[in-house]
């Protein structure tokens, strides 16, 4: 395929023509071992690769997938949409184009922000065309226009990580005013909004959805009043300098004493406030979302830190993920169908004691934006059918034929359980026995998941057969031999500047 006239390979020399080294020990121990790993495998890789390459040649092994394709190509009433994916080079754009393809539709990909040698996504015998666009603010909605105008796109959706909010909240708004293309990104006033917790937190509390609190204290009085209207409330006081919460208090201490002593030695006044905000007792969650026209489409439920997170009783559990899922229903169906794109909301579950009972209660605590914030729903096991809760944006025609029935995929580790009221679960006293052989058993666990994460940090390619498929093999391979040790080396180097 003919290159486009802004296609340029990013350079790896600033404008004065000398290079620029970026050489720091825990890059070249990455690199190192990925070079090694990559030409270790390459035998047995290009084995599976050719192997595949024939099986599929000659038809060998037959696959719903294709099948499926067919039989909708072949169907008077299907209607394949032309797809842009941006952002073809990470597992999220890589997994959606083939969904789509393999739904019948005709499939664009595109990446951002240059390197010299193309991404393994980019090798996909599911993507019909591909581009490779320059990160220039200067240039980069023009060539969006540019390729929405040749290839007759239907549908963008912004995948990659090297373009900010922003700038795709401004692609978006200047190719749906010139073309009929629709975008699934938000509109550029939320992507404002949103972007600080504050106003974010704001625009929740507004419509009445129950969020954290957060308050900028100046003096001791206004510390102790807030804790007296909520006594069953935790607090955290530090100062408003960002950084680490190392030197933060915990409030109330365990008697009023103890509190007043502790606030009393806190140095607030106006000219050095000070923030209480509560803190969750409970662990925090991240609700990962694909909100289109003001509808959960597809989410899932994680929890931030797995060790904190509830675990030990299912019903409890299950409890909470329903909970979480009818308040991001009630989140989108109040933002309203203006509303399209990919949100990952913070959720705080607290506890309230009361004499008869514990309240379990959650609350909205902040927002990140965009496909990378969503990366746990969309990288790890995205839904089997994700890209038709996409094409809900071109209603009423949903997969290229006219059907208004689309369920909500929404992925969380629990089963379904009864509804609940409202934001608050509450049982009776809840006691849970958990035997000292269960918590260390839960304690090795959790050491071994933060081992397996400290060694993909530094040895890549564990998690290597992610991007693999049987009918579509070489951005795997391509991927892992040729893209990434090869960028790798170049990435040493540093490229404000592309070569023309």
């Amino acid at each position: 395929m003919a290159s486009p006239p802004w296609y340029k390979i990013a350079g790896s020399y600033k404008a004065d023509g000398r290079p620029t080294f970026k050489f720091t020990v825990s890059r070249i121990y990455r690199l190192a071992i990925q070079i090694l790993t990559s030409l270790m495998l390459l035998p047995l890789d290009t084995f599976i690769l050719l192997s595949a390459a024939l099986l599929n040649h000659f038809h060998l092994l037959h696959h719903q997938q294709r099948h499926n394709r067919q039989l909708l190509l072949q169907n008077p009433r299907f209607y394949p949409k032309t797809i842009l994916i941006t952002g073809i080079n990470t597992t999220r754009g890589l997994k959606l184009a083939r969904q789509f393809y393999y739904g019948g539709h005709r499939v664009i990909g595109a990446d951002v922000g240059l390197s010299l040698i193309r991404s393994g996504g980019s090798m996909s015998n599911t993507i019909f065309t591909y581009y490779s666009l320059s990160s220039s603010k200067a240039q980069y909605v023009s060539s969006m226009i540019d390729i929405i105008h040749r290839e007759k796109v239907d549908l963008w959706i912004p995948y990659s990580d090297n373009v900010n909010q922003i700038d795709d909240a401004i692609a978006k708004s200047t190719i749906e005013s010139r073309t009929s293309c629709r975008c699934l990104h938000l509109n550029v006033d939320y992507v404002a909004l949103f972007s600080r917790d504050d106003s974010f937190i704001q625009h929740v509390r507004e419509r009445g959805l129950p969020v954290i609190e957060r308050h900028n204290v100046q003096s001791r009085d206004s510390v102790h009043r807030i804790l007296n209207r909520s006594p069953n409330k935790a607090y955290l006081i530090h100062k408003t300098s960002k950084g680490t919460l190392r030197d933060a208090v915990s409030l109330p201490k365990s008697t009023p004493s103890q509190t007043y002593a502790e606030v009393s030695m806190i140095a607030i006044s106006k000219d050095k406030p000070w923030v209480l905000k509560q803190r969750a007792r409970l662990g925090n969650y991240w609700a990962d979302l694909v909100l289109v026209r003001g509808v959960v489409r597809a989410m899932k439920v994680r929890p931030l830190r797995p060790q904190l997170s509830i675990k030990n009783d299912s019903k409890m559990e299950t409890g909470l993920y329903e909970t979480i899922r009818r308040l991001m229903d009630e989140f989108a169906e109040r933002a309203g169908p203006r509303i399209s794109g990919h949100l990952s909301i913070k959720i705080m579950v607290d506890e309230e004691i009361a004499p008869n009972s514990v309240s379990y209660i959650v609350y909205i605590g902040g927002c990140r934006q965009g496909s990378i914030a969503v990366a746990g729903l969309l990288d790890d096991d995205p839904p089997s059918n994700l890209y038709s809760s996409y094409l809900e944006l071109l209603s009423p025609e949903v997969n290229g034929i006219v059907d208004s029935d689309i369920k909500s995929q929404v992925y969380t580790k629990s089963k379904p359980s009864r509804e609940w009221t409202n934001y608050s679960t509450a049982w009776n006293q809840i006691h849970i026995p958990v035997p000292s052989v269960v918590q260390s058993a839960e304690e090795l666990w959790i050491k071994i998941q933060r081992l397996r994460d400290s060694v993909m940090n530094f040895v890549p390619f564990v998690d290597r057969m992610e991007n693999f498929s049987v009918l579509d093999p070489l951005p795997w391979w391509w991927h892992y031999h040729v893209s990434q040790p090869v960028n790798g080396i170049f990435s040493l180097f540093d490229g404000e500047v592309e070569i023309q």
